[in-house]
């Protein structure tokens, strides 16, 4: 007589570790896709709070020049390349006061008055800073600072902007594939 020897394999937990692993690179594209909308969202609100801390600029007119596009290759982050008339930046005039128009392009900058510059309508119907060139009462310049692409070039505000997208990129990441 022979003896036969039995014995049995549990496979289901064996079939859930191979379907959950063929579903970890559809888990993983997702979360990639999730934390790119979500750096979408806050590296317009991040360059808007950078900008704000150097120039004396509302946000709702940062935010104005500021735009987040999809790329091929990441994210880009685009500032218009139009300049921004002072009186966005606060600019103030007085007929009893001398000197001109008062204004500062950065934030806690000098006030001073600019002498032959004023407030007034421009053809636009826009009330804009100007300044008269010279002794004569024409030609008059319409004064502009730096423009919303120029603040976003200026010093290190790339790297950090870079650096944040980075940390966003990384936390969102592990957040939603639950990685400590």
């Amino acid at each position: 007589m022979s003896k036969y020897t039995s014995f049995a394999v549990e496979l289901t937990g064996a079939l859930d570790a191979m379907q959950q692993l063929s579903a970890v690179p559809a888990r993983i594209l997702s979360a990639q896709k999730r934390a790119l909308g979500t750096l979408r969202r806050r590296l317009g609100t991040e360059a808007k709070r950078d900008i704000g801390a150097e120039y004396n600029l509302k946000a709702g007119r940062i935010a104005e020049g500021l735009q987040v596009k999809n790329t091929p290759d990441g994210m880009a982050l685009i500032g218009k390349a139009r300049g921004i008339n002072a009186i966005q930046f606060g600019a103030t005039w007085s007929r009893r006061m001398k000197g001109g128009a008062r204004y500062a392009i950065k934030r806690g900058g000098d006030r001073g008055g600019r002498d032959g510059a004023f407030i007034a309508t421009g053809k636009s119907n826009n009330r804009l800073v100007f300044e008269r060139k010279g002794k004569a009462r024409l030609p008059l310049q319409a004064v502009y600072g730096p423009s919303i692409g120029q603040m976003l070039k200026h010093g290190r505000r790339p790297e950090r902007l870079a650096e944040f997208a980075i940390r966003v990129l990384q936390a969102e990441q592990q957040r939603l594939l639950g990685v400590r």
